[in-house]
């Protein structure tokens, strides 16, 4: 397929609608947790049955983000945006209309299925939609929406499951897909006959990554648990050879080829361990407020949501900054905003009320704010045209890996102390280390300097 051209004008129109389904499928990943006792109630299946509405959507979030990457490459943006969001509002009905617990299982797997279509379009939608000078801040209006639809979702969940019912959480999908589809539509550009033919590949290397993933997830949850080491390292070294196997596959090469271009490891590494930080804190505040405070739940989200509405604050004007005076070097500067954050946390006293807790995390959301959009500017600009599917499929799942490697980190520092105040300090200063380790990566190299200033877009100007 030929690489698209950059575009003439900025289509904040198709920004919107790939923000609204970045909302559709953040919010389902937090909505759900909240009626998963009422729905297993109703279908007659207990908690550890229940567990599996979360796995069965969360799986093929990271199975599919590579092989659908490298799919939506030879695909028309508008139709593959299309598809991801209407069939993620077909999968919702379904499982509103679901008549077993089984029945939901799968269904949820296969919204789990579009939602990673959905997650995948993002990168390849603002890359073609938007000019370069103002990728920084259209990358920041969507990236932002994330935690903010993830702090709603709880809230939102047991507002609808009180009044309605639990099948409502999935039946507000639908409107929310058919909006952003109409948006889509209307304001993403038309490029290509529309989707292509899976390549043959395509199923051995999602079955490949899901099984990886499968073992990862598992170990991360026995590394947590007070136990034996060796059956969670087992499935770490299976996680790896899973990995090796699909590194070895043919279509994994020009993603492979893509993460090698210089630069772009490092900015996917930052990405990866910042997000990981960020998962970590959302597992350990609440843990630290309800055993030293006894703060109620009400009084833990109000702290965490400090760090949200920071980064919600934050994340425009660094869109605007980043695109005037260069991503690569805001990015770094909100690493470090963010390390200087979990520095703080080592000074919380052991009878910190959430209050106390409250300008601590507003600062690691600061810095999170600077650092998410810029990032993501960053490999947009690393990316060559023609790879944005690619590049965006390897962005979720490293997004993803650390979304799911930080709170595993948070409880094996909570359970290892021996009280609160110690499991959260040696928390706080494993946080310190990957977040520390997140600026390193995000150090702006000279051939980064200010990636989307117009110095870089004009040659002329280098002469």
């Amino acid at each position: 397929m030929t690489a698209p051209a950059a575009p003439e004008r900025t289509r904040w129109g198709a920004v919107v609608a790939a923000s609204l389904g970045v909302v559709l499928a953040g919010l389902d990943m937090t909505i759900v947790a909240v009626v998963l006792p009422v729905l297993g109630d109703d279908l007659g299946a207990g908690s550890s049955a229940t567990q599996w509405v979360l796995l069965g959507y969360s799986l093929p979030l990271v199975a599919l983000s590579v092989p659908a990457g490298r799919w939506l490459d030879r695909a028309d943006p508008r139709t593959a945006f299309a598809f991801a969001v209407g069939g993620f509002g077909v999968a919702s009905a379904l499982i509103a209309l679901a008549p077993g617990f089984a029945f939901v299982v799968a269904a949820r797997v296969l919204q789990g299925l579009f939602g990673a279509l959905v997650g995948v379009t993002v990168l390849p939608i603002v890359g073609r939609s938007v000019r370069q000078e103002h990728r920084a801040r259209a990358m920041a209006v969507v990236l932002t929406l994330i935690p903010l639809s993830g702090v709603a979702g709880p809230a939102l969940g047991g507002l609808l499951t009180e009044a309605f019912g639990w099948r409502s959480v999935f039946l507000v999908n639908i409107p929310v897909a058919a909006l952003a589809v109409g948006c889509g539509m209307r304001a993403i550009a038309r490029e290509g006959p529309g989707l292509p033919k899976p390549e043959r590949g395509m199923l051995t290397e999602t079955l490949v990554l899901g099984t990886a993933s499968a073992a990862l997830f598992l170990a991360l949850d026995l590394f947590g648990r007070r136990g034996s080491v060796v059956p969670p390292l087992l499935l770490v070294a299976a996680a790896g050879v899973g990995t090796a196997v699909w590194a070895a596959l043919r279509p994994s090469r020009p993603v492979i080829a893509l993460v090698r271009r210089p630069g772009m490891s490092r900015a996917l590494l930052a990405l990866t361990l910042a997000t990981a930080a960020v998962g970590a804190v959302n597992f350990l505040v609440p843990y630290f407020l309800a055993a030293t405070a006894h703060a109620t739940p009400g009084e833990i989200g109000a702290a965490l949501l400090c760090l949200s509405a920071a980064m919600a604050v934050t994340s425009p004007v660094a869109g605007v900054v980043a695109d005037r005076t260069g991503s690569a070097r805001v990015a770094f500067a909100g690493a470090v905003v963010f390390a200087g954050g979990t520095a703080s946390l080592l000074f919380t006293g052991e009878q910190s009320t959430p209050g106390a807790l409250a300008w601590r995390l507003a600062l690691l959301g600061i810095g999170q704010g600077l650092f998410a959009g810029p990032n993501a500017a960053v490999l947009l600009d690393l990316t060559p045209a023609g790879r944005f599917g690619a590049s965006s499929g390897v962005s979720a799942l490293a997004r993803n890996i650390g979304f799911s490697v930080g709170p595993a980190l948070g409880a094996l520092t909570w359970a290892a102390a021996g009280d609160p105040g110690a499991g959260f300090r040696a928390g706080a200063i494993a946080l310190l280390v990957v977040a520390a380790l997140s600026a390193a990566a995000s150090l702006p190299r000279r051939a980064l300097r200010a990636p989307g200033t117009a110095r870089e877009r004009d040659p002329r100007a280098r002469r």
